[in-house]
């Protein structure tokens, strides 16, 4: 005897699809550069400004210009992301739907 095995029903045109996860519908990444981008990048400028103030004959303290540039790098890899997220925030919190409690 054979089974009868009843086979699912095709999707009519009225019901609604189940949602597909695509990659449009990921949240989208920061734009801009990342922080320690930009921190490396002053680093560099500061390092080449250096360079060039000493071919003009200017005399730096080495550790003292060396201290004062790791304060400044330390202080911006910490205050670059926050001031970041709390601009994103400001900006998501204008123009988002309102928060249900």
């Amino acid at each position: 005897m054979s089974e009868h095995r009843p086979t699912p029903a095709a999707p009519s045109p009225q019901d609604p699809a189940e949602p597909v996860w695509s990659g449009s519908a990921a949240t989208a990444r920061p734009r801009g550069p990342r922080s320690g981008t930009l921190v490396l990048g002053l680093v560099l400028a500061l390092c080449g400004a250096a360079a060039v103030a000493v071919g003009f004959g200017v005399r730096l303290d080495l550790q003292l210009t060396l201290v004062a540039v790791l304060l400044l790098t330390a202080a911006l890899l910490l205050l670059l992301p926050l001031l970041r997220s709390s601009r994103r925030g400001e900006e998501g919190s204008a123009g988002g739907p309102p928060v249900s409690s």
